[in-house]
């Protein structure tokens, strides 16, 4: 498909590249852009109870940006000096040893901010953010989040919240690790991404993304052999079906036994 074809195609059957790269972008005044983000931030948790001066005040200084699948939106140990949320899409964080071997932390969605510590201290990027769909991202930068935290305790509050959120998040994915082997890692997680990605189909809860063995290696902190083994056994057991790096779970009762 040439490069004129794709732009055309994006027009007709993605209203999201519409409303930001075509011609619902240039016709759409800057009142407009503006109600437009606001009607998005007013349906998450993070802005919920805000008042309208408060969601106006921070759509105004949202900034959009649109990434392609594959495309870097930072690297780790780059400066840390926005907040992203995604409108739509997913997002991978990951992390890279000495060796330069990735280590998958999470996909995050619609909806889900990420970058928010560095945003928060300063330091540079804990981990690196990769496209893994045509993505949308809202970003705000370090001083303009300052400044609304400042000014708004409820979206400071709401902030906090969000933070701890992470905090157990990631305190569960360290006792995962430790104390599970790898088919429980690997159990607990697929209903982790059933729960966050899953789309019920007649088959069972199939999980909407794309996931290689080295993408679920990488999300446990396994080799790719050993959750090859795994992802085996549990399709022997008819617990899981893969097709085409799409899993689907059968049998999420005894999914969620293995990884107890």
């Amino acid at each position: 498909m040439n490069d004129t074809l794709t732009i055309t195609h994006r027009l007709i059957v993605n209203p999201l590249y519409r409303r930001y790269n075509g011609a619902d972008f240039v016709v759409r005044s800057p009142e407009q852009r503006v109600a437009d983000r606001m009607e998005f931030l007013k349906h998450l948790s993070l802005f919920a109870r805000l008042n309208d001066a408060e969601l106006t005040a921070l759509a105004k200084d949202f900034t959009v940006r649109h990434f392609q699948p594959g495309e870097t939106i930072f690297f780790q140990g780059d400066p840390g000096q926005a907040l992203y949320l995604i409108e739509a899409g997913r997002v991978r964080i990951y992390v890279q040893d000495d060796g330069g071997q990735e280590i998958s932390v999470i996909f995050l969605s619609a909806g889900d901010i990420f970058g928010e510590l560095a945003a928060i201290d300063g330091l540079p990027r804990s981990a690196s953010a990769i496209a893994a769909d045509e993505t949308i991202v809202h970003v705000l930068s370090r001083e303009r989040l300052r400044a609304h935290l400042l000014a708004s305790p409820q979206l400071a509050y709401n902030f906090m919240q969000a933070l701890s959120v992470r905090v157990r998040y990631s305190t569960l994915q360290v006792g995962n690790l430790t104390l599970h082997d790898v088919p429980g890692r690997l159990a607990r997680k697929l209903v982790e991404l059933a729960q966050g990605h899953g789309r019920v189909t007649s088959a069972g809860v199939q999980i909407d993304m794309a996931l290689t063995q080295s993408d679920l290696a990488s999300l446990i902190g396994a080799t790719r052999e050993s959750t090859n083994k795994a992802l085996g056994n549990f399709k022997r057991g008819g617990v899981i079906r893969v097709d085409h790096s799409q899993i689907t779970i059968v049998d999420p009762d005894a999914l969620r036994e293995m990884g107890a």
